[in-house]
């Protein structure tokens, strides 16, 4: 027989007991424990109907609203399908702008400011709605957008669905490329040598890091040279 609110807690122990599932011996197989109950409908304990029930006030205000809320939708649906209907087939710089705009905003903050530093847009901090100085960069790149020559705008508009590929994660810093990713199709499009791009790269920075390391040397032996000639004139003098 199904559970009842009177001996749910007798045949189920308290609520940090084990449940009936995880339970061992005949209990598993009891009839009326949980595990059979809480498959049908009729249980009062595990598919009680709520006692709640709304007003008629309440019913019509719930239909008044999902009525607006369906009106809301299919408006913007129909404009929306208005303007495709009507959008030229050159594009106009004002909807160009609007276009680029929006992608760049939804890039992220991270893909942002990897986007303008690849444009090499100054990073000006500007005093944000708290109080705290950060970077605008969607407006930094508004600005930039309607400086943009037509052509420039096109280009952005492929920078920004090529730079979420830049990321690397950090659990696998040594991951290359994948050939699948748009960064990798459009560089074999545009007949760009991945393997000569990696080995220039690895060649300055390897150059850059082997002259770190030899210059603190050199500036440290010239300062006691320096150190010691000093030492040298004033026992002279």
């Amino acid at each position: 027989m199904p559970c009842t609110k009177d001996n749910f807690a007798e045949q189920n122990g308290p609520s940090n007991a084990p449940r009936p599932s995880q339970r061992f011996g005949s209990m598993a197989g009891t009839p009326g424990a949980c595990s059979t109950c809480a498959r049908t409908q009729k249980c009062p304990v595990h598919a009680a109907v709520t006692r709640y029930q709304p007003t008629p006030e309440e019913r019509k205000r719930r239909t008044r609203e999902a009525l607006a809320e369906r009106i809301e939708k299919q408006t913007r649906l129909r404009v929306l399908d208005a303007i495709r209907r009507k959008l030229p087939a050159v594009i106009a710089r004002p909807d160009l702008e609007m276009a680029a705009a929006d992608y760049f905003l939804r890039l992220g903050h991270d893909n942002q400011r990897r986007l303008c530093r690849a444009y090499a847009w100054a990073e000006k901090k500007t005093k944000g709605a708290y109080g705290t100085a950060i970077v605008d960069y969607p407006s930094i790149a508004a600005a930039a957008i309607e400086a943009m020559s037509l052509a420039d705008l096109h280009r952005f508009l492929v920078l920004c669905a090529l730079v979420a590929d830049l990321y690397t994660p950090s659990h696998a810093t040594a991951q290359t490329l994948q050939k699948d990713t748009n960064l990798a199709r459009t560089a074999a499009r545009y007949k760009i040598d991945l393997g000569k791009v990696e080995a220039t790269v690895r060649a300055e920075l390897t150059n850059k890091k082997s002259a770190g390391t030899t210059m603190p040397k050199k500036k440290a032996s010239a300062s006691r040279e320096d150190q010691r000639s000093g030492v040298k004139t004033t026992n002279q003098g």
